[in-house]
């Protein structure tokens, strides 16, 4: 039996990935590589979320082998599917997949009081700011409207309204601090 190591697998992994690559064998291309990628992206998504990111990941692959990238040869394709794993997780946003596993189900409910100290704060900042922000501010942090409302409301083009919502965030973290 000859010696086999992890660079001898490597290498013959990376051959037939050529091989396939060469033929335009896309889908057994992928289909070699499905458990690697379904395992990394559950194993990065922390639980069954990572099943969506891995067809993603997939799927993003295919349509890019389809499309003649990653063809030339220049990184091996392995390079290649764990960088798409790693943007693809990096990118997924599932709405509170972070908490999920520190959330403690029998803990007190929030008191209600903490969102009232929380109103009259933000009133507070919003009187100390200038006229234009403090408009910014008080539709931001007391109404609760998305940056696009707020431009549309106030008339402001978008990136003078990011302005506004930038300086607002340095000076609520500054107001904050005294």
């Amino acid at each position: 039996m000859p010696d086999l190591t992890h660079a001898s697998m490597q290498d013959a992994r990376d051959a037939e990935d050529n091989r396939l690559l060469e033929t335009g064998e896309i889908d057994l291309l992928l289909a070699g590589w499905l458990e690697t990628i379904r395992g990394r992206c559950i194993a990065r998504m922390r639980g069954p979320v990572g099943e969506d990111v891995a067809q993603a990941v997939c799927e993003r692959l295919w349509r890019e082998l389809k499309a003649g990238r990653h063809r030339d040869g220049r990184l091996p394709f392995r390079v290649i599917v764990h960088s798409v794993i790693g943007w693809v997780c990096n990118g997924w946003n599932e709405p509170g997949w972070y908490e999920s596993e520190f959330l403690e189900p029998d803990r007190a409910a929030p008191d209600e009081s903490d969102e009232v100290v929380i109103d009259v704060t933000l009133e507070q900042f919003v009187a100390t700011l200038p006229p234009g922000d403090g408009e910014v501010a008080a539709l931001l942090y007391l109404e609760g409207l998305e940056p696009a409302e707020i431009a549309e409301r106030l008339g402001k083009k978008p990136n003078a309204l990011y302005q506004a919502i930038s300086r607002n965030r340095a000076r609520l973290r500054e107001w904050l601090e005294e």
